[in-house]
C-alpha cells in the first residue's frame, strides 16, 4: 500500500485538505468601477493540447494532453481530457531509459479522467463516470509486484472518489470558472468572504481579485488573479476533520493520533491566475500556486504545489501578435 499512496497523492490530492470548492467565483463586494463582464464563449466543438508543469513535494514533472469540448444535448458542454502523456518526472525526460512502475500507474490514473459536466455558463456542474474511470485504470495497470491490487485498494477508499472528483473540476476553475462574471476594470481590485468546501465542512475565506491588464503579448487579453486566504480556528478544525478521515481509511480508530491535540494552527494561501482572452474566456497561460503552513506539536511544516498551464489552441492565429 505504501508503493501506491504517493502516486495516488500526486494526481488527485492539493496539499493536507485535499481539493478546495472547484466553483469559485469572484466576490461581487462593491468595485470602484466596473469594466465589461465576462462571459465563457467557447465555440464547440473545441480541442486545446495543455502541457501541465507541476511542482509538488519538491519535485518536478511534466505532463502534456488534449481537452476536448462538446456541447451536451439539452444544453450545456462536456469536457474530457485525452491524450494524456508524462513529459518529464523529477527533471528527467520519460523517453530516456525505461519506464519506472510508479509511472506506468501514474500514467494509466490520469490518463482515463472523468468527464466534467459544464453549464452553458462556464460552471462545472458535475463529475460524472467515476466508477467507469477507475474500471479503466485499473485494466491498465500492470499486475506484476501486486500493483493493480494495492490501487484497487486505493481507490475503494471512501475518501478516494471525492478527492479524484474534486481534483478533476479544480483545473477548470483555474483556467475558467473562477473568472465567469468578473467584471473588474484594468487595475482594480475586489475583496470579499466565499465559503470553501473542504471533506470535513464549509469554511469561509477571505478572496481578493485583481485585474492586472492587458498582457502586451496577445491582443484583447486579461491577466487576472485571485488570492484565498484561510486561516483560524475554523480552517484548524477543519483540517482535523480531513486528518482524520484520512486516517479512518488507513488505521482502526483506537490506534488513530489525537490530530485536534497535535494540530495548534493552519494557514492555506491560494493564487490563481490566468491570462485569457476577454470575448471568450480561452486562457492562453494559467497558474495555481498553494502554500499550507501548519503547526503540528512543537513542529512547523510548510507544504507548496504550483501548476503552471500552456495552452496550444489549433487556430493559427489565436489572437496573439507576432
Amino acid at each position: 500500500m505504501r508503493f501506491m499512496l504517493p502516486v495516488v497523492a500526486l494526481l488527485f490530492t492539493t496539499g493536507p485538505a485535499l481539493a478546495e470548492e472547484s466553483a469559485r467565483v469572484a466576490p461581487k463586494a462593491v468595485a470602484p468601477e466596473a469594466g465589461p463582464t465576462l462571459r465563457f464563449a467557447w465555440s464547440a466543438p473545441s480541442r486545446v493540447t495543455v502541457t501541465e508543469r507541476i511542482l509538488k513535494k519538491g519535485k518536478r514533472s511534466v505532463v502534456s494532453y488534449d481537452a476536448v469540448l462538446s456541447a451536451r444535448q439539452g444544453g450545456g458542454y462536456e469536457l474530457k481530457l485525452d491524450k494524456f502523456r508524462f513529459l518529464e518526472v523529477d527533471g528527467r525526460a520519460v523517453s530516456q531509459g525505461a519506464v519506472p512502475p510508479e509511472l506506468k500507474v501514474a500514467t494509466a490514473l490520469a490518463s482515463v479522467a472523468p468527464t466534467l459536466l459544464i453549464s452553458a455558463e462556464g460552471q462545472v456542474e458535475d463529475v460524472v463516470g467515476m466508477e467507469e474511470a477507475f474500471e479503466r485504470a485499473l485494466a491498465l495497470i500492470p499486475e506484476e509486484k501486486g500493483m493493480r491490487e494495492q490501487v484497487r485498494k486505493v481507490l475503494a477508499q471512501p475518501a478516494m472518489a471525492q478527492m479524484m472528483k474534486q481534483r478533476t473540476a479544480d483545473f477548470w476553475s483555474t483556467w475558467v470558472g473562477a473568472w465567469v462574471g468578473t467584471d473588474l476594470a484594468a487595475g482594480d481590485k475586489r475583496s470579499g468572504t466565499l465559503p470553501v468546501q473542504l471533506p470535513s465542512g464549509s469554511v469561509d475565506s477571505t478572496v481578493t481579485v485583481h485585474h492586472r491588464g492587458p498582457d502586451a503579448a496577445y491582443k484583447g487579453s486579461a491577466r487576472l488573479e485571485m488570492e484565498t486566504v484561510l486561516e483560524g480556528e475554523p480552517f484548524r478544525k477543519a483540517m482535523v476533520g480531513v486528518f482524520s478521515q484520512m486516517m479512518q481509511s488507513s488505521a482502526p480508530q483506537s490506534q488513530a493520533p489525537d490530530f485536534d491535540a497535535m494540530l495548534k494552527s493552519a494557514r492555506r494561501v491560494s493564487t490563481v491566475a490566468v491570462v485569457t482572452d476577454v470575448a471568450t474566456l480561452r486562457p492562453y497561460s494559467a497558474r495555481m500556486a498553494q502554500v499550507t503552513k501548519m503547526q503540528v506539536s512543537d513542529q512547523e511544516r510548510e507544504e507548496r504545489e504550483e501548476r503552471e498551464y500552456s495552452f496550444a489552441w489549433p487556430t493559427p492565429a489565436a489572437g496573439k501578435r507576432r
